[in-house]
C-alpha cells in the first residue's frame, strides 16, 4: 500500500518552477532574483506541507482500514 503514496521532491519542484520563469523587460537583476527566490521558497514550503498532509492522510487511511477490519472481525465473532 505504501507504493500508492505520492511524494514530491520539494527542491526539484521549486527548481523546475523557477527555471521556467523569464525575466521581464525592464526588471532589474535584483528584482528578478528576489522574485525567483520568493517563488522558490513559497513553492518549496508548499510542497513540504503537501507531503506532510499526504503522509498524515495516508496514515489516517491506514488506521481507518485497520479499525474497519477489526470491527468486521468483532461483528462476525459475536454475530455468527
Amino acid at each position: 500500500m505504501l507504493k500508492n503514496k505520492l511524494e514530491i521532491d520539494p527542491n526539484e519542484f521549486a527548481m523546475n518552477l523557477i527555471k521556467s520563469t523569464v525575466k521581464e523587460p525592464g526588471d532589474t537583476n535584483q528584482r528578478f532574483i528576489k522574485e525567483q527566490l520568493t517563488l522558490y521558497l513559497e513553492s518549496y514550503y508548499l510542497i513540504k506541507d503537501f507531503n506532510k498532509l499526504e503522509t498524515s492522510q495516508f496514515e489516517t487511511m491506514k488506521h481507518q482500514q485497520i479499525s474497519e477490519l477489526f470491527d468486521k472481525m468483532l461483528v462476525r465473532r459475536f454475530n455468527p
